[in-house]
């Protein structure tokens, strides 16, 4: 079971991804806008639950041939609630198909009516959501979204939770202190043409680090991914121990894995490649005496 402060430092690792497909129609004046969420979750067993409901999203176009520049709503046939704890190590659930006319796009509104949290022991929090209820919650793509008939183009909206779920009190670091959650949401864009991906698998080495035969796996450690000393993202491994960092620009990374029942272990030099998954890069982590 973890502390108070592993529950903490443990949730400022959720990240939520939004995944936009923009698919080509036969019409090459039109594109299929396809929304996908996932959510790569904080690594703790004390979260029972942890809900979003969207109600709308607008797209806002900036350049098309085909419409007039200003906001448009896409088509959501009722409220869509998500649980993020459902989501995770990749799974993903669809939020809209939608057409959209081919141009450029430079900001997204996500409209979030409420949300909340629930603890394993009963215990639940509603989120306050600051204007998300009524404008939307604005994400700016850098650079903008760019939809052209007949192409595909993903864009991942990673939302970093370490600045977006702030307790309440701020910085308490006692489970049975927190009173709610402010909700100050903190996003990051990646278009998913020109980033890769890291993966691999935890293992328990059970004290015989020459030994592989013995190894098992570990559920619910963090993985970070860090370009220098910045913090890009994060994921936890599942319960076969596997795990997948998102939405990585090309580039090297160094890779943090941390459990409180483990001691912690980190990989450097690890090179990502567009529109590549770098496999196999597992841990063996050593139990905390």
């Amino acid at each position: 079971m973890l502390t108070g402060k592993n529950l903490l430092r443990s949730s400022l690792m959720i990240i939520v991804l939004f995944v936009f497909g923009f698919t080509g129609c036969d019409n090459s004046s039109e594109g299929m806008l396809k929304i996908r969420l996932t959510d790569s979750p904080y690594p703790f067993d004390l979260i029972k639950e942890a809900k979003v409901t969207i109600t709308g999203v607008k797209v806002h176009v900036s350049d098309s041939s085909e419409v007039s520049s200003g906001f448009i709503e896409l088509p959501l046939d009722s409220p869509q609630t998500f649980d993020l704890m459902d989501l995770q190590g990749g799974v993903t659930a669809t939020l809209i198909n939608a057409s959209l006319a081919a141009g450029t796009y430079n900001q997204i509104r996500l409209v979030v009516s409420s949300g909340y949290i629930k603890l394993e022991d009963e215990r639940s929090f509603d989120l306050k959501v600051p204007s998300g209820s009524e404008s939307g919650i604005k994400v700016f793509p850098d650079p903008p979204i760019e939809v052209n008939g007949g192409l595909t183009t993903d864009l991942i909206l990673d939302f970093d939770v370490s600045r977006s779920f702030i307790p309440i009190p701020n910085a308490e670091t006692k489970v049975d202190k927190i009173t709610g959650f402010n909700f100050h949401p903190v996003i990051r864009v990646v278009n998913n043409s020109s980033v890769g991906s890291i993966s691999g698998t935890v293992y328990n080495n059970n004290d015989t680090p020459d030994n592989l035969d013995d190894d098992t796996a570990i559920e619910g450690a963090a993985l970070t991914a860090f370009e220098g000393t910045t913090e890009v993202t994060s994921t936890s491994s599942q319960s076969d121990g596997s795990y997948i960092l998102m939405g990585l620009p090309e580039g090297t990374y160094d890779i943090n894995a941390t459990h409180p029942d483990f001691q912690e272990s980190t990989k450097t030099g690890i090179s990502v490649v567009v529109g590549n998954d770098t496999k196999g890069t597992d841990f063996r982590m050593s139990p905390e005496q």
